[in-house]
């Protein structure tokens, strides 16, 4: 069974913040920290169809989704913040 905190959604957000990454970087828009933030909260809103997580499973989200920022910005797994 398909659960929230199953590795698929944790991919699901860090895929969709590198796509956001990308989209940024090609429009050549540069994110501050909070924005960035802001971002993957909205990354894990649209991935929940509505649905509301557990605050410990939504952060979790948001961070994967906020590493994949970071990824494709930094080029290095994990980021720097």
């Amino acid at each position: 069974m398909m659960t929230p905190d199953n590795l698929f959604f944790l991919e699901a957000c860090r895929s969709f913040g590198k796509l956001a990454a990308d989209a940024d970087k090609l429009a050549d828009i540069t994110q501050t920290q909070e924005s960035i933030d802001d971002i993957a909260a909205t990354i894990v809103a649209i991935i929940s169809g509505g649905a509301v997580f557990p605050p410990d499973l939504a952060s979790r989200l948001r961070q994967a989704a906020s590493d994949g920022y970071w990824e494709s910005i930094t080029g290095r797994i994990g980021g720097v913040h």
